[in-house]
């Protein structure tokens, strides 16, 4: 059942939408498409890379909107890992998407549940659990990093096209990874951080920490703020998620070709 908001009732929260149904089959299909040869050229990679880049943010945000529900709070359109029915869509989905498409670089989706920064007293969540319910996100969109980069270690090396746009795929996925996680107010990594930061839960936070809770329920702007200045640290940001990528075990080389691949800009 759904009340009267569109939430589904219960602890079981709503099952996946025909949209993110929808994203996952364009996603397995194209890519299926481009490893067979079927598929060729800049528009057939740059789909399977946002549309991966779209199913990565729903399963990031479905990581936040479990952690929440196990802690009593209740049940998100998150849940259906459906991108219109996100918290916040705009900031969560919509900016992330458009930045990416427009930077080059991954951004990560802003901070989607409310009262999970600086979460109200009444949420009557403690510092580890918020910080748990922050954590969630990024820890959903390791996996999916994971499973990605297994992906690419199980495509045969024949097959060039496809595994050069995982290799993108990874190093966007990377660089959002490596973003969200930094302590600025909307991105996961200070709702991680903030519970810690002042006093009690329930009492009022300081001036300082006031503003940054403001800020951090206005994510876009964040988002917007850091797209705007996103050259200034640039370099670093790439060296980062390459050091990654490397880790998993991706060939530089493949992440180059699939970089080339998929900008159409």
């Amino acid at each position: 059942m759904r009340d009267a908001s569109g939430r589904a009732e219960g602890m079981g929260g709503p099952g996946p939408s025909p949209n993110a149904l929808l994203i996952g089959l364009i996603f397995c299909g194209v890519g299926f498409g481009i490893g067979a040869g079927a598929l060729a050229g800049s528009g057939a990679a740059f789909v399977f890379l946002m549309s991966g880049w779209v199913l990565g943010l729903c399963l990031h945000e479905y990581g936040h909107a479990r952690a929440a529900l196990s802690w009593g709070l209740p049940p998100t359109g998150a849940l259906s890992l459906d991108p219109l029915r996100a918290p916040n869509p705009v900031a969560t989905m919509l900016l992330p998407a458009l930045f990416t498409v427009m930077g080059g670089v991954g951004f990560p989706g802003g901070a989607g549940l409310p009262g999970r920064v600086g979460g109200p007293p009444e949420a009557g969540l403690s510092r580890g659990r918020q910080s748990a319910v922050a954590a969630a996100g990024p820890a959903m969109s390791v996996l999916f990093l994971v499973v990605l980069a297994l992906l690419y270690a199980l495509a045969s090396p024949g097959a060039e096209t496809l595994r050069a746009v995982l290799a993108v795929s990874v190093l966007f996925q990377g660089t959002a990874l490596v973003l969200g996680l930094m302590p600025i107010p909307g991105l996961d990594g200070y709702g991680i951080v903030r519970p810690w930061l002042s006093g009690p839960p329930a009492s009022p936070p300081s001036p300082p920490w006031a503003f940054a809770d403001r800020m951090a329920r206005h994510s876009g702007l964040v988002l917007l703020g850091l797209f705007l200045v996103s050259a200034a640290f640039t370099r670093p940001l790439f060296r980062a998620s390459l050091l990654l990528t490397d880790l998993l075990g991706i060939d530089l080389a493949d992440v180059i070709a699939g970089f080339r691949l998929v900008r159409l800009w």
